[in-house]
């Protein structure tokens, strides 16, 4: 419903009646439409670091796996923004009312990610920094993106990429 009508306009009543229930038995639940976007918000949070850890726990190749662990967060962002023409709207109410969520998400995504790197990466360039690197990389992946098959691909790309420069930066 939020992706549908955007934050101001997906009420409670209509989420209520999306979901076949009353609107009393949703209020049993949350305090009022602020706590059940934040709801919504942990659930997205909850399923992408999910979907990184499967993906870091794979036995594919080292540079496949961080690309899968990568497109877990930015792959999935990328698909939220574009699967609604109130992205805008959700994004600004997502920093407001689902900031302690986003903030675990990046917290716990970069410690993933790092583990992901130390357990397939030789240590001539530090485990942290690449992390970040790759992460500031991700987060450029949407540019030219019109599907998420081809986002998934330009963060294959950058993270191949890099870790190949990366490696040539160790021998040089």
């Amino acid at each position: 419903m939020f992706r549908r009508y955007g934050f101001r306009r997906a009420s409670v009543d209509a989420i209520a009646s999306e979901a076949s229930v009353a609107k009393p038995t949703l209020y049993a639940y949350f305090a009022d439409k602020d706590a059940l976007f934040r709801a919504v918000v942990e659930h997205e949070v909850d399923e992408i670091l999910s979907a990184a850890r499967r993906a870091a726990s794979s036995r594919k190749p080292p540079v496949e796996r961080i690309a899968d662990v990568l497109s877990a967060k930015f792959t999935r962002a990328w698909e939220l923004v574009h699967s609604s023409p109130h992205a805008a709207e959700l994004l600004d109410s997502q920093n407001a009312l689902g900031a302690a969520a986003i903030a675990k998400l990046d917290r716990e995504f970069l410690a993933l990610l790092i583990e992901a790197i130390e357990g397939a990466h030789a240590k001539h360039v530090p485990a942290r920094d690449l992390a970040r690197v790759l992460l500031r990389a991700a987060a450029g992946a949407a540019y030219d993106a019109t599907s998420s098959a081809m986002h998934r691909k330009h963060v294959a790309e950058l993270v191949s990429v890099i870790f190949t420069g990366s490696r040539a930066l160790a021998k040089s």
